[in-house]
């Protein structure tokens, strides 16, 4: 009873808190401007790459294989969902911000809104690939390994932030983003016995390996 409630709250809270952030975008990206620093390039310079999808399926390959060496059977269970929950929350993303074709901030047609289905270079700001992706791979792991969430997701956090920064995304694009990522990942991993590959893991996430 309680879940029955709490997910028409959490996709009305999702839905306002979008809105918000939609009427508010324009102001936010006119406004990163004057909040440059050298801090902060270098900052977001460096985080940046991690949310890439290349880095974080290299990453989540090399934590399978090298877990799987060293025995160590919840790591690589987070690693393989992980790798799973990327790759399916970013075929969504991909197919939707194509569907929507919003320009980004830094394209010259940004002022133009959204136009609708494109494969034009540029008109993919939304959702956020960075976003979706590093919010897929840090609740997987979030769930493997509890006392590490607020880390996970305060990084993943900087990273879709840093986005903005960048003027390469709206903030509604990165809310956008982290959304689908999180709840992509958490539906996979809710369902995780059910999986292919011998997802069969049934310690608790707190256990050592």
């Amino acid at each position: 009873m309680v879940t029955a409630v709490r997910r028409p709250a959490a996709l009305a809270l999702f839905v306002l808190v979008l809105g918000a952030a939609l009427l508010f975008d324009g102001l936010v990206a006119a406004s990163i401007p004057h909040f440059k620093s050298p801090i902060l390039n270098a900052l977001v310079g460096t985080i940046n790459p991690i949310g890439s999808g290349v880095t974080l399926l290299v990453v989540c390959v090399a934590l399978a294989v090298m877990s799987r060496r060293i025995r160590r059977p919840r790591l690589h269970d987070a690693a393989c969902i992980s790798a799973l929950a990327f790759a399916s929350a970013g075929l969504i993303e991909f197919s939707l911000k194509h569907l929507v074709g919003r320009p980004r901030p830094d394209a010259a047609l940004a002022s133009a809104g959204v136009l609708g289905p494109s494969f034009a270079p540029d008109i993919d700001s939304f959702p956020s690939g960075h976003a979706t992706s590093v919010f897929a791979v840090a609740t997987i792991f979030a769930a493997y390994y509890p006392r590490l969430r607020w880390p996970l997701y305060a990084l993943a956090a900087a990273i879709a932030l840093g986005r903005v920064y960048l003027a390469r995304h709206y903030v509604s694009d990165i809310i956008a983003g982290a959304a689908l990522g999180t709840i992509v990942a958490a539906c996979l991993y809710r369902h995780r016995q059910a999986l292919p590959g011998g997802i069969t893991l049934e310690a608790s996430a707190d256990r050592s390996d």
